[in-house]
Protein backbone atom coordinates (compact mmCIF):
# COMPACT_ATOMS: atom_id res chain seq x y z
CA UNK A 1 0.00 0.00 0.00
CA UNK A 2 2.82 2.13 0.76
CA UNK A 3 3.98 1.96 -3.00
CA UNK A 4 0.75 3.10 -4.74
CA UNK A 5 0.05 5.80 -2.28
CA UNK A 6 3.84 7.30 -2.71
CA UNK A 7 2.41 7.11 -6.66
CA UNK A 8 -0.97 8.93 -5.84
CA UNK A 9 1.15 11.89 -4.23
CA UNK A 10 3.82 12.57 -6.63
CA UNK A 11 0.91 12.96 -9.49
CA UNK A 12 -1.31 14.95 -7.37
CA UNK A 13 0.84 17.47 -6.33
CA UNK A 14 2.96 17.53 -10.02
CA UNK A 15 -0.83 17.82 -11.51
CA UNK A 16 -2.10 20.56 -9.66
CA UNK A 17 1.77 22.73 -9.42
CA UNK A 18 1.25 22.14 -13.75
CA UNK A 19 -2.62 23.12 -13.76
CA UNK A 20 -2.08 25.70 -11.29
CA UNK A 21 0.65 27.00 -13.76
CA UNK A 22 -1.25 27.15 -17.00
CA UNK A 23 -4.28 28.63 -15.70
CA UNK A 24 -2.70 31.27 -13.70
CA UNK A 25 -4.52 30.60 -10.63
CA UNK A 26 -1.28 31.94 -8.64
CA UNK A 27 -1.41 35.07 -10.52
CA UNK A 28 -2.61 37.67 -7.83
CA UNK A 29 -3.06 40.96 -10.46
CA UNK A 30 -6.28 41.81 -10.15
CA UNK A 31 -7.53 39.78 -8.13
CA UNK A 32 -10.50 40.56 -5.49
CA UNK A 33 -10.54 39.82 -1.93
CA UNK A 34 -12.15 36.82 -2.34
CA UNK A 35 -10.40 35.58 -5.53
CA UNK A 36 -7.03 36.43 -3.44
CA UNK A 37 -8.20 33.89 -0.99
CA UNK A 38 -9.06 31.28 -2.80
CA UNK A 39 -5.67 31.30 -4.78
CA UNK A 40 -4.32 30.78 -1.51
CA UNK A 41 -5.92 28.44 -0.87
CA UNK A 42 -4.98 26.82 -4.02
CA UNK A 43 -1.64 27.23 -3.86
CA UNK A 44 -1.41 25.35 -0.09
CA UNK A 45 -3.13 22.66 -1.54
CA UNK A 46 -0.57 20.78 -3.40
CA UNK A 47 1.62 20.67 0.08
CA UNK A 48 -1.66 19.67 2.43
CA UNK A 49 -2.02 17.20 0.00
CA UNK A 50 1.93 15.71 0.28
CA UNK A 51 1.73 15.79 3.91
CA UNK A 52 -1.67 13.77 4.10
CA UNK A 53 0.32 11.55 2.22
CA UNK A 54 2.91 11.76 4.20
CA UNK A 55 1.07 11.28 7.55
CA UNK A 56 -0.71 8.05 5.79
CA UNK A 57 2.88 6.57 4.89
CA UNK A 58 4.18 6.85 7.95
CA UNK A 59 1.07 5.08 9.98
CA UNK A 60 0.98 2.05 7.43
CA UNK A 61 4.94 1.64 7.77
CA UNK A 62 4.22 1.68 11.73
CA UNK A 63 1.53 -0.50 11.06
CA UNK A 64 3.52 -2.98 9.01
CA UNK A 65 7.05 -2.73 11.39
CA UNK A 66 4.05 -4.15 14.51
CA UNK A 67 2.61 -6.57 12.40
CA UNK A 68 6.57 -7.90 11.25
CA UNK A 69 7.46 -7.80 15.26
CA UNK A 70 4.46 -9.52 16.26
CA UNK A 71 5.46 -12.31 14.01
CA UNK A 72 8.88 -12.49 14.88
CA UNK A 73 7.95 -12.67 18.76
CA UNK A 74 5.15 -15.98 17.97
CA UNK A 75 8.16 -16.90 15.72
CA UNK A 76 10.19 -17.16 18.57
CA UNK A 77 7.87 -18.36 21.15
CA UNK A 78 6.59 -21.23 19.10
CA UNK A 79 10.87 -21.90 18.76
CA UNK A 80 11.49 -22.28 21.87
CA UNK A 81 8.54 -24.53 22.78
CA UNK A 82 9.79 -26.79 20.10
CA UNK A 83 13.09 -26.68 21.32
CA UNK A 84 11.43 -27.22 24.73
CA UNK A 85 9.49 -30.04 23.39
CA UNK A 86 12.14 -31.85 21.94
CA UNK A 87 14.27 -31.72 25.00
CA UNK A 88 11.19 -33.01 27.35
CA UNK A 89 11.48 -36.07 24.82
CA UNK A 90 15.16 -36.21 25.31
CA UNK A 91 14.90 -36.48 28.85
CA UNK A 92 12.18 -39.04 28.87
CA UNK A 93 14.10 -41.36 26.62
CA UNK A 94 17.25 -41.01 27.97
CA UNK A 95 16.01 -40.45 31.72
CA UNK A 96 18.72 -37.84 32.05
CA UNK A 97 18.74 -33.68 32.26
CA UNK A 98 19.63 -32.58 28.49
CA UNK A 99 23.01 -30.46 29.02
CA UNK A 100 21.46 -27.10 27.75
CA UNK A 101 18.65 -27.46 29.86
CA UNK A 102 21.23 -28.40 32.94
CA UNK A 103 23.46 -25.19 31.97
CA UNK A 104 20.25 -23.10 32.27
CA UNK A 105 19.37 -24.33 35.74
CA UNK A 106 22.27 -24.25 37.27
CA UNK A 107 23.28 -20.75 36.21
CA UNK A 108 20.59 -19.63 38.73
CA UNK A 109 22.19 -21.74 42.05
CA UNK A 110 22.35 -19.68 44.93
CA UNK A 111 24.16 -20.03 48.32
CA UNK A 112 22.72 -19.66 51.88
CA UNK A 113 22.29 -17.54 54.67
CA UNK A 114 22.00 -20.14 57.63
CA UNK A 115 19.78 -19.60 60.77
CA UNK A 116 21.29 -20.03 63.81
CA UNK A 117 18.56 -19.43 65.50
CA UNK A 118 16.64 -22.58 63.89
CA UNK A 119 19.82 -25.01 64.55
CA UNK A 120 19.28 -27.80 66.78
CA UNK A 121 21.54 -28.08 69.60
CA UNK A 122 22.99 -31.68 68.17
CA UNK A 123 23.65 -30.29 65.04
CA UNK A 124 26.88 -28.17 64.61
CA UNK A 125 27.45 -25.19 61.95
CA UNK A 126 31.23 -24.69 61.07
CA UNK A 127 32.04 -20.80 61.02
CA UNK A 128 32.06 -20.54 57.00
CA UNK A 129 28.35 -21.92 57.19
CA UNK A 130 29.52 -23.97 54.34
CA UNK A 131 29.26 -27.55 56.43
CA UNK A 132 26.60 -28.96 58.81
CA UNK A 133 27.28 -32.06 60.81
CA UNK A 134 25.66 -33.85 64.01
CA UNK A 135 27.55 -33.95 67.20
CA UNK A 136 25.35 -36.50 69.30
CA UNK A 137 25.32 -40.11 70.07
CA UNK A 138 25.08 -41.95 66.85
CA UNK A 139 23.31 -44.77 68.66
CA UNK A 140 19.42 -45.13 68.57
CA UNK A 141 17.02 -44.98 66.08
CA UNK A 142 17.16 -42.35 63.07
CA UNK A 143 16.96 -38.64 64.22
CA UNK A 144 16.27 -35.84 61.83
CA UNK A 145 17.80 -32.64 63.56
CA UNK A 146 18.23 -29.86 61.49
CA UNK A 147 19.03 -26.03 60.75
CA UNK A 148 17.03 -24.46 57.87
CA UNK A 149 17.84 -20.88 55.28
CA UNK A 150 17.17 -17.90 57.17
CA UNK A 151 15.17 -16.33 54.26
CA UNK A 152 12.03 -17.45 52.52
CA UNK A 153 13.05 -19.14 49.27
CA UNK A 154 11.55 -17.88 45.99
CA UNK A 155 9.52 -20.27 43.57
CA UNK A 156 12.83 -20.40 41.00
CA UNK A 157 15.50 -21.27 43.22
CA UNK A 158 18.78 -23.84 42.58
CA UNK A 159 20.66 -24.99 45.32
CA UNK A 160 23.20 -27.73 45.64
CA UNK A 161 24.43 -29.97 48.60
CA UNK A 162 27.39 -32.49 48.72
CA UNK A 163 26.44 -35.48 50.59
CA UNK A 164 29.19 -37.85 49.91
CA UNK A 165 29.43 -41.35 51.93
CA UNK A 166 27.09 -40.14 54.75
CA UNK A 167 25.14 -42.71 55.99
CA UNK A 168 21.94 -40.77 56.97
CA UNK A 169 21.08 -37.21 55.95
CA UNK A 170 18.17 -35.35 54.75
CA UNK A 171 17.29 -32.41 52.37
CA UNK A 172 14.65 -30.42 50.96
CA UNK A 173 12.38 -28.23 51.90
CA UNK A 174 9.89 -27.32 54.32
CA UNK A 175 7.37 -24.90 56.12
CA UNK A 176 7.72 -22.37 58.76
CA UNK A 177 6.57 -24.36 61.64
CA UNK A 178 9.13 -26.77 61.09
CA UNK A 179 11.89 -24.12 60.63
CA UNK A 180 10.69 -23.20 64.54
CA UNK A 181 10.96 -26.53 65.81
CA UNK A 182 14.32 -27.44 64.21
CA UNK A 183 13.60 -31.06 63.73
CA UNK A 184 11.74 -33.17 60.87
CA UNK A 185 9.07 -35.40 62.83
CA UNK A 186 6.83 -37.72 60.76
CA UNK A 187 4.11 -35.96 62.06
CA UNK A 188 0.75 -35.69 59.74
CA UNK A 189 0.64 -31.75 60.92
CA UNK A 190 3.65 -30.53 60.06
CA UNK A 191 4.65 -30.18 55.89
CA UNK A 192 7.92 -31.04 54.45
CA UNK A 193 9.15 -32.52 51.08
CA UNK A 194 12.36 -33.76 51.86
CA UNK A 195 14.74 -37.01 50.31
CA UNK A 196 16.99 -38.83 52.93
CA UNK A 197 19.12 -41.79 53.21
CA UNK A 198 18.60 -44.00 56.06
CA UNK A 199 21.15 -46.12 57.79
CA UNK A 200 23.31 -45.99 54.48
CA UNK A 201 21.10 -48.28 52.59
CA UNK A 202 17.66 -46.75 51.90
CA UNK A 203 16.90 -43.51 49.88
CA UNK A 204 13.42 -42.36 50.27
CA UNK A 205 11.15 -39.72 49.05
CA UNK A 206 9.34 -38.44 52.23
CA UNK A 207 6.02 -35.96 52.09
CA UNK A 208 5.04 -35.59 55.26
CA UNK A 209 3.84 -39.32 56.39
CA UNK A 210 3.89 -40.43 53.04
CA UNK A 211 7.16 -42.55 52.57
CA UNK A 212 8.46 -43.67 48.60
CA UNK A 213 11.64 -45.79 48.57
CA UNK A 214 13.93 -44.32 45.45
CA UNK A 215 16.89 -46.78 44.07
CA UNK A 216 19.92 -45.14 43.97
CA UNK A 217 21.98 -42.44 46.54
CA UNK A 218 23.75 -39.76 44.94
CA UNK A 219 26.73 -38.36 46.14
CA UNK A 220 25.66 -34.76 45.43
CA UNK A 221 21.93 -33.59 44.99
CA UNK A 222 20.90 -30.60 43.29
CA UNK A 223 17.29 -28.96 44.42
CA UNK A 224 15.13 -27.49 42.16
CA UNK A 225 11.92 -25.59 42.98
CA UNK A 226 9.99 -23.66 40.15
CA UNK A 227 6.76 -22.68 40.96
CA UNK A 228 5.38 -25.78 42.69
CA UNK A 229 7.39 -28.40 41.43
CA UNK A 230 10.14 -29.29 43.46
CA UNK A 231 13.16 -31.51 42.25
CA UNK A 232 15.84 -33.68 43.00
CA UNK A 233 18.46 -34.05 40.91
CA UNK A 234 22.08 -36.51 40.98
CA UNK A 235 24.54 -33.84 39.88
CA UNK A 236 27.24 -35.92 38.95
CA UNK A 237 24.88 -37.84 36.09
CA UNK A 238 22.26 -35.19 35.20
CA UNK A 239 19.61 -38.10 36.75
CA UNK A 240 16.58 -36.90 38.44
CA UNK A 241 15.55 -38.93 41.62
CA UNK A 242 12.45 -37.21 42.38
CA UNK A 243 9.79 -34.86 41.74
CA UNK A 244 6.98 -33.27 44.58
CA UNK A 245 4.20 -31.03 43.29
CA UNK A 246 3.80 -28.82 46.29
CA UNK A 247 0.58 -27.23 47.00
CA UNK A 248 1.34 -25.24 49.98
CA UNK A 249 1.17 -21.23 49.48
CA UNK A 250 2.75 -20.25 52.45
CA UNK A 251 6.43 -19.40 52.62
CA UNK A 252 8.63 -22.24 52.28
CA UNK A 253 12.68 -22.69 53.61
CA UNK A 254 15.90 -25.09 52.61
CA UNK A 255 16.47 -27.62 55.14
CA UNK A 256 19.53 -29.56 55.95
CA UNK A 257 19.87 -32.60 58.62
CA UNK A 258 23.08 -34.85 58.52
CA UNK A 259 20.96 -37.34 60.37
CA UNK A 260 22.17 -39.03 63.52
CA UNK A 261 24.21 -42.02 62.03
CA UNK A 262 27.78 -40.60 61.78
CA UNK A 263 29.36 -37.20 62.45
CA UNK A 264 29.98 -36.26 58.64
CA UNK A 265 29.13 -33.05 57.09
CA UNK A 266 26.69 -31.67 54.44
CA UNK A 267 28.81 -29.56 52.02
CA UNK A 268 26.87 -26.68 50.38
CA UNK A 269 27.50 -23.45 48.90
CA UNK A 270 26.85 -20.81 51.35
CA UNK A 271 26.76 -17.11 51.85
CA UNK A 272 27.63 -16.76 55.53
CA UNK A 273 25.86 -16.08 58.40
Amino acid sequence: MAAWLDVVCIISVGALVIFSNKKGIFNIKGLSNNGLVITRILSTLPLTVLLYCLREHKKEHEKSKEKNTNLKRECDEQRSQNELNELEQEFDLLGVVPEKVWKTIRQIEVGFVLNINSRHPEVLVDSAASQVRFVGNTQGPDRWYCVTGSQELSRNHYWEVEVGEKSSWAIGVVTKEIKEKNIISESTDDEFWIIRLCRGKKLEAVQSSTVTELQKSPKKVGVYLKGNLLSFYDVETRQRIHNFHIECSGPLFAVFSPGSRDKGPLILKAKGF
